[in-house]
Parts: C-alpha cells; structure tokens; sequence
C-alpha cells in the first residue's frame, strides 16, 4: 500500500507548487466561466424571446386587419404559460394596432420604435411605463412582413426583474454584478437595480464596444470609482454581450482558495489509493462471480437453453455454493419445461382430433339430410332440408379450418370464407355457370367464436343474395363478395348482387319465412357490428362494419358519403 500511494504524493505534492503559481489565472477563468454560465441564462431567455416575436408575427399576418381578432391573440399569447406579460403589433406609422391588453397607444417618439426602424431583424430595447404603472419592460421587437413588404412590428414584453433574475443568480454572495448591454450601448438588464447599472461598467471603454470584447478579462475602475475585474461574455453575436465584474478584493481571495484545497486534496488521493485497492480485490473476489451469476440468470431468463449451465473460475466457497444451486434449479426448470411441452403438444393433438371429429359427424348430419332430401315429397320440405344441410356444412367448414390452421385458436377470414363459397356455391339452386360469383377478401386471423359467427351469416347472406340475385340489362349476373378492413381493427364484410331478372326460379326460391333475417340480425349482434342494406338500379347490397378481434371495443366506422334506400331483407 505504501509503495502505491508515495507516486501519488509526489504528484499532489508537485500539483500543489503548481497551483500556486496558477491561483490567479485560474481566479481570472473562475469569473469569466461564470459569467459564461450568466450568459447561457440570458441567451436562453432572448433566444426565446427572438423566437416567440418571429412566431407571432407570422401567426398576426392573417389577423393584422382586424382588430378585434388581433387583440384576442395577442391577449391568449400573453396569458400563456410563458414569462411575456406584454405584447403588441405596432403599424408603421409606429401606432399601436392592437395589443395584448387591449389599449392602443402612440409608440412613435418611444426608443424601441425608433430603435426597431434601423435595423431589419430582430432588437432589443428597454421600454419604461409602457403599460402604465412605472412598470419596466425589456422589449423584443421583430419586423411582420408579408411577401418580402415590410407591414409593421411585433414586440413583446419581459418583465425587467424577470430579466434581472435570470442575469445573475449569485450576486448577493460573491459581490459579482451582471450586466447586459446591447450594440447601441444600451442597458437591458442587470442583476442589481435599474439605476445602479451604469455604474457598474468599465470606465475607460465606451458602451457601444463592450460588445466587441467578448472573451476578454481586464482590471478596470467602474464608474462608481472603485477598482474591479471585469470579463465580457457574448449572448447574441454581434448584438447582445454581458458583463460580469467581480471586486478585487474578492478577486485575489479567490485565487487562495485552490491552494488550500489541493492541500486538502492530498490526504484525500491517499484514501482514494486504497479505496482502489479494496476495489480491485472486491473485482477480483466478488464481483467478477456476481457477474457471471447475473448474466447466466438473465440468459436463462430470456429463454437461451443452450448451456444454461454456470461455471464459475476458482470462486470463494459461498459462490461455488451458489453455482451449485443455479445449476440444479435449470435442471430442474428444464425438466419443467420439457413436460410442459409435452402436455402441450398431446392437448393440441386432442384439440385437432376434437375439431376432426366434430366436423365428420357435422358432414356425416348433412349427407343423412341430403338423403332425406332426396326422398321429400314436396319443395317446400326439400327447401327447408336443404337450408339446414347448408348451415350444418358452414359449420362443419368452421371446424375444418380449425382442423388444419397451424395455430388453432384462430381462424384464417380468406380461407374460411372462400371455403364456404365453395361448399355452399355448390348446394344453392342457381349457383351454377349462370351465376358468377367473385371474391375480394382480405386476410387476418378471427377467434373460433368470431369465425363461427360470421360463417353462419355470410351463409345466410350468400343464401339470400342467390335468392334475389338478377340478370342485368346487358350484363351477366354476379355476386360480389368482399370483405376490407377500412380502419384499424376494423373490417367490412359487402355482398352485392345484381339485379334484373331472377336467376333462380320462384318455386325454387319459395316465399321466405323470415328466420334467415332474424339469424343475420342475432349474428350481426354477436360480432358486434354495425350492419346495412343498399340498393340501386342494378344492385343490391348488404354491408356490415365489425371489430376484429372478438368482445373488443369496435372504433368508429370510417365515414362514408353514402345515399341510404330503406330497403327490406329479402330473405
């Protein structure tokens, strides 16, 4: 220990000679970083009051004209959460056309007016009794104009102690005075009152060139006759700059204080020595396992089961205790997870089987109705066969699809709704080549509940659109089927058919009982959409809005510019 701490005495030693030597450049640095530090204050608050002017006048040009509306802005700019309590747009004539508080007034013969006429950017000034009141502002004012046309002048008011306080924040204890002078000389803001500024700038140089000093430090007697340290820091280039002066006796004060504390410093490298050591070893002893155990968990935990196994080098026998108890609890979590999935694959297999089963006997139902069918003895029984073999196959579909999706919670609307166009296309009197029947289908995943749902309707509503389904005046019959989704989690099933001359023969179509609407409406209700009919000289359409993922809250339905016909279910 001894031999590593004495190369760090001999630095603190010879740091401490040198920063003797240092005390007053570094006392000199000490003030002008401070008045750095002032400086960003300051900017910050011009900067923002540059950029609030420039905002607001392009935001007054469409509202310059009118008064009223003008007045309204500039009051809701003042009232915002910002430290500009004042705010006007002042015409060229250099009359104030509106303003924050309402009250127009004759700026003509003011400083800031003035001052803001010789220049065509932004400027700063100090305004007294602005407002009434005595009150003092520090005014930002920005020139408004429109296609290059100078059309008057916006300016907003910062309160002068808001100013002040932003200048210098460590006056009152180090007897430093900051203040803020312009290109023309003038006083903007100090952090000691109005009137005592201009006493406290340099009196040999003129106000004007202060600006031109930035970065400089120099000894000065100050207006007020005292001797002081003066350093120059820019806020705004070329425009705005800060002075900051310290007091000489406080100035020397200061280049004492590094010495006294690199003398303090030494004792406190000796221990930051050996705090290194004692670090190293607890590296060495400790925290190198902690390490390794930590990465090992969060690997595991993260689901990499490629050597989960820990092994630590050479550790204390607390850690090799500790290794020991990681490596048995992922033998035994790997054991776990290797039943889990087997328990999880043999339910899955279960689920298929049930899903397969359930389809067969669904099929084996429909084929003993097409038996019966065939042996009815009148239409209207072979009708009614027929629409129940027609919803017994949708569902049978549903469970196929279940049967051979790769994930089995979740239904495939393409292949679902194509497949029952094919196993219901086939059994509807009409559907043959007369009828053409074309699809539009987006593809998202539906839950079993939602794909039972909507494939018993699209059933009943392919049924009732085959049924009322025409041939146009020189076209073909058609039904279009399509199903988009026109929102976020929201889709759109359409089925449109044509109209004209019925396809199907009216002893083949019967008279409808109805039940087909009122299990439309029930699934409508069940997907929790929102559904319409539609019809035109050539077509009729059934539309229904609904969320894509079963018992979510459904989002507004996209609006559409659509003329609605009351039209009955022709079912």
């Amino acid at each position: 220990m001894t031999l590593a701490l004495l190369p760090l005495g001999l630095i603190a030693l010879y740091q401490t000679n040198a920063v003797v030597e240092e005390a007053t450049r570094l006392s000199h640095a000490s003030l002008l970083d401070r008045t750095e530090r002032a400086a960003a204050r300051e900017r910050e608050l011009l900067q923002r009051a540059g950029g609030a002017t420039e905002g607001l006048a392009a935001a007054i040009l469409p509202v310059a004209d009118d008064a009223d509306s003008c007045t309204r802005l500039l009051k809701a700019f003042a009232e915002g959460a910002n430290p500009f309590t004042f705010a006007a747009f002042v015409s060229l004539d250099g009359s104030v056309q509106c303003a924050s508080d309402g009250v127009t007034r004759d700026l003509s013969e003011k400083w800031m007016y003035l001052k803001a006429q010789q220049t065509t950017r932004l400027s700063f000034a100090l305004g007294r009794d602005l407002v009434g009141g005595g009150s003092s502002f520090l005014l930002a004012t920005s020139p408004v104009l429109r296609d290059g046309i100078l059309k008057g002048y916006v300016t907003i008011g910062i309160p002068h102690k808001v100013s002040a306080a932003q200048a210098g924040t460590e006056a009152p204890d180090t007897g430093i005075q900051y203040v803020t002078v312009d290109a023309q000389g003038e006083i903007l803001s100090a952090s000691i009152p109005e009137q005592q500024a201009p006493l406290a700038l340099p009196v040999s140089v003129p106000r004007r060139d202060l600006v031109t000093l930035s970065g400089d430090t120099f000894f000065e007697d100050s207006r007020s006759g005292r001797e002081r340290f003066f350093a120059v820091s820019e806020i705004l280039p070329g425009q705005v700059s800060v002075i900051g002066s310290w007091p000489v006796d406080k100035a020397m004060s200061a280049a004492r204080n590094p010495v006294s504390l690199m003398t303090l410093a030494f004792p406190l490298l000796m221990w930051l020595a050996g705090i290194s050591v004692a670090i190293f070893g607890l590296q060495r002893m400790v925290i190198r396992h902690l390490s390794a155990l930590r990465t090992a968990m969060r690997r595991y935990a993260l689901g990499e089961r490629e050597n989960p196994t820990l092994d630590l080098v050479a550790p204390p026998r607390e850690f090799a205790e500790a290794q020991q108890s990681f490596n048995r609890m992922v033998s035994i979590l790997s054991e776990a997870e290797r039943r889990r999935e087997l328990d999880l694959e043999e339910k899955t297999i279960l689920l298929r089987e049930v899903h397969h089963r359930v389809k067969n006997n669904l099929q084996l139902v429909a084929s003993i109705m097409n038996m019966q069918s065939r042996n009815a003895q009148t239409p209207e029984a072979r009708r009614m066969l027929a629409q129940l073999q027609r919803r017994v196959r949708g569902l049978a579909t549903i469970h196929r699809s279940l049967n051979t999706n790769p994930d089995i919670t979740t239904v495939d609307s393409r292949d679902l709704i194509d497949a029952l166009i094919s196993e219901i296309g086939a059994m509807i009197p009409g559907a043959g080549q007369k009828l053409a029947i074309s699809t539009d289908l987006v593809q998202v995943p539906l839950s079993q509940d939602q794909g039972v749902t909507l494939s018993m309707l699209v059933s009943e509503a392919m049924t009732n659109a085959v049924k009322n389904a025409g041939v146009p005046a020189g076209g073909k019959p058609e039904i279009r089927i399509s199903l988009r989704e026109t929102a976020e989690n929201w889709l759109e099933l359409e089925i449109t058919n044509t109209k004209g001359k019925p396809v199907v023969a009216p002893e083949e179509a019967g008279d409808g009982t109805g039940i087909g609407s009122r299990l439309m409406l029930a699934f409508a209700t069940q997907l929790e959409g929102e559904a319409d009919t539609y019809e035109t000289e050539d077509s009729y359409s059934y539309r229904l809005g609904f969320p894509a993922a079963a018992g979510a809250v459904p989002p507004a339905p996209p609006n559409q510019d659509r003329e609605k016909h009351a039209a009955g279910a022709a079912t």
